[in-house]
């Protein structure tokens, strides 16, 4: 009788204190493992307000986002300048503004003139005066190009320069030997109380000296010679005159004063060194000879107008503008010494000025 035996699988035994490796490996891995979630979870646990702030901001939510520009600063006008503070009728004054931008931004400027017309554009524009003399207002604005804008006014003055006047011109001699020195002064005013600058040439020698009076040196030579002086102001006005000095071995011939009377008007008169006659006019000139030898001999000459002349007396028909003319005479005595006499004529255009 057969018989089959089933083989009981075979058991182990563990001894006591011994560990199964496979399983506790897996229980130790599960511990670190919740471990490291409860410390991951306290981590964000307490971080939980940051990151959740730091999440809304990184979503995108669609809108632009807005940027405050710069505060814009006004532009500051530090100053309007004439190139003159006396602007004739009718005249171009170049006038300036100085302004500056703390942000640096390109300005712009407009320019409005109570009369009178603006030429040019930017900072610096010239100004055509109105033909009358006044008070009149010039303003400016200086624009940013961003709202910004400032705005300076000042106030120009039209008036007209009125020339200096030479009252007189003397010499201490009307001649002097060659090679001697004469002192000659000049006395001259302006209405405006502007000063009066000197300039001083001759046709011959030296002029030593400036200011209103200097020292003449006459030339070697024998002759009749005569020393200018012009008188100049500040802005441009001036007024000349020229005095005769003769150079001779002896003495001259000397004159009185010229005899001047209008021929056919009464549009003359004499003022403060110089005769007024109307324009167009004409008027007779006599050279007078108070002392010297003669038989003399006359050589008359004028710088502008119709000259005509015998002996001692002159005709002479004056210019159509108002200018000041000089006529001069040169006297000649016997014994060849030579004295010049000038005459000074201012003509006028009005007839107020003979009232």
């Amino acid at each position: 009788m057969l018989t089959s035996a089933v083989q009981e699988p075979r058991k182990e035994h563990k001894r006591p204190g011994e560990s199964d490796g496979g399983k506790g490996k897996g229980k130790a891995v599960l511990i670190v493992g919740l471990v490291c979630i409860g410390v991951i979870a306290a981590v964000v646990a307490m971080n939980y307000d940051r990151l959740f702030a730091q999440s809304e901001a990184a979503e995108p939510t669609g809108q632009p986002v807005e940027t405050t520009p710069a505060p814009n600063t006004v532009p500051v006008i530090l100053s309007v300048t004439a190139a003159t503070d006396r602007i004739e009728p009718s005249d171009l004054c170049q006038v300036s503004c100085e302004a500056e931008d703390a942000d640096a931004d390109a300005l712009t400027y407009t320019w409005v003139a109570s009369r009178g017309d603006i030429i040019g554009a930017g900072a610096t524009v010239e100004w055509s005066a109105p033909d009358t003399e006044g008070l009149y207002s010039l303003s400016v604005k200086a624009d940013d190009g961003r709202g910004g804008i400032a705005e300076f006014s000042t106030s120009l003055r039209v008036k007209a320069n009125y020339a200096p006047e030479i009252v007189s011109l003397s010499s201490y001699s009307d001649w002097a030997l060659p090679e001697t020195s004469t002192f000659v002064s000049c006395v001259a005013t302006d209405l405006d109380g502007d000063k009066i600058a000197y300039e001083w040439s001759a046709t011959a020698g030296e002029v030593f000296g400036q200011g209103n009076a200097i020292v003449w040196v006459a030339p070697a030579e024998l002759g009749a010679y005569s020393v200018k002086v012009l008188a100049r102001d500040a802005y441009g006005g001036e007024s000349s005159r020229e005095i005769p000095i003769s150079v001779t071995p002896g003495t001259a011939p000397t004159l009185g004063e010229f005899v001047v009377k209008g021929i056919g008007t009464d549009l003359i008169k004499y003022f403060e060194g110089a005769w007024s006659i109307f324009r167009g006019r004409t008027c007779s000139i006599e050279c007078v000879v108070t002392e010297g030898e003669g038989p003399y001999t006359y050589a008359w000459s004028a710088a502008k107008g119709k000259l005509t002349a015998e002996g001692a007396v002159a005709r002479w028909d004056a210019i159509d503008g108002k200018e000041e003319v000089t006529i001069t005479v040169d006297v000649t005595d016997i014994r060849g010494n030579t004295t010049r006499g000038t005459v000074l004529m201012s003509v006028q255009t009005c007839t107020c000025h003979f009232k």
